[in-house]
């Protein structure tokens, strides 16, 4: 829904614990727009969808989002000031063809944390 609209993956690099994304957001895309105009900001909802994709991509198949334990903001994003981004991702294999999730968004440099985020995700049938 995002991918390749808001955000592209620039790469991912697999490893034990999970999966880092080099991404790069879009800002051109309308949803800045009606987010604070002139000064846009990224929409917290468009960062947990961004985390559901990637997570997505990692195992190629579609996911519903079943809870979010854990979502802290810790500076704004803004794609004017910060276009690529550094997103890691954890997934674990639960019971019922769950996935507990733990990721982050952040600088590309890893300077700027923005956001933490823990969650449970269900393959869609």
């Amino acid at each position: 829904m995002l991918l390749n609209s808001y955000f592209t993956i620039k790469e991912e690099i697999k490893h034990e614990q999970g999966s880092d994304f080099h991404i790069a957001l879009n800002p051109q895309h309308e949803v800045y727009q009606g987010h604070f105009p002139g000064d846009p900001i990224c929409p917290g909802v468009c960062s947990i969808q961004t985390i559901r994709e990637c997570a997505e991509v990692v195992l190629g198949r579609k996911l519903t989002i079943n809870t979010v334990s854990q979502c802290r903001f810790s500076e704004l994003l803004t794609p004017a000031k910060n276009i690529d981004l550094l997103l890691k991702l954890s997934l674990e294999q639960g019971a019922d063809d769950t996935y507990k999730v733990v990721a982050s968004i952040a600088s590309e440099d890893e300077q700027t944390l923005f956001l933490e985020y823990k969650g449970e995700y269900a393959l869609q049938s």
